[in-house]
């Protein structure tokens, strides 16, 4: 039984280091405004094997990265049996501490999920949901554009979202940057949605696929 069992294990490593990226994302909370978002992603690298993980703190309403906000470490260590790259995320948690606590960032403030993609349904790219506690409707269209081959593909997408509150109030907004064409990227799909703790903000959580079947992690953020 011990034997098979360490089999598998091998069988999963060397499945992992055949194939693209597979990162795991984090929610690694709001400030206490939520004008900030933190997230980090970690796995470990197709081609070699080795454990990473990346950590980006973003501006919230500006949807970009604060100054000095990605933080990112691939150990040259190669996976051994039983690791998921997790504690190349503690590591670089380590190293981003100083600026999450400068920009007041609580980790138990992870926002509220309005949209999540369940293991096993296809992605859609458009949606249309009810929020029941803030009673608002969405409804979001993700667009996006594939060029090249398999061998140097790239794509670009935008979030359409339209908002429809209690009293009818309609509000829209066009989220991301559609002329921005990311290289390797075959596919893009909405696995989650957060409001803020401040219910005025939004994050939208974006799986980046890779040709080869690698997953990493984006958001989109905007706030209203």
């Amino acid at each position: 039984m011990r034997r098979w069992f360490t089999l598998a294990l091998l069988l999963v490593v060397t499945g992992v280091a055949i194939g693209g990226d597979i990162a795991t994302f984090e929610n690694l909370g709001f400030s206490r405004t939520a004008d900030t978002f933190v997230f980090g992603q970690y796995g470990v690298s197709g081609e070699a094997g080795n454990p990473f993980a990346e950590i980006y703190v973003v501006d919230v309403a500006g949807n970009v990265f604060v100054p000095n906000g990605v933080f990112r470490l691939t150990s040259d260590a190669p996976l051994t049996l039983g690791q998921d790259g997790r504690g190349a995320l503690y590591t670089v948690l380590g190293r981003a501490r100083t600026l999450i606590a400068s920009r007041s960032v609580d980790h138990l403030a992870t926002g509220r999920p309005v949209y999540i993609l369940v293991d096993g349904d296809e992605p859609r790219d458009r949606l249309a949901f009810r929020d029941f506690h803030a009673d608002t409707r969405y409804e979001v269209r993700l667009s996006q554009q594939k060029r090249g081959t398999a061998e140097s593909v790239s794509a670009a997408f935008h979030i359409d979202l339209t908002m429809t509150q209690a009293d009818d109030t309609v509000r829209t907004m066009r989220i991301g940057r559609p002329s921005l064409f990311r290289d390797g990227v075959a596919e893009y799909r909405i696995t989650q949605i957060l409001i803020g703790p401040d219910e005025a903000s939004i994050v939208f959580v974006v799986e980046r696929r890779s040709p080869d079947g690698g997953v990493r992690y984006m958001v989109e953020t905007a706030a209203f």
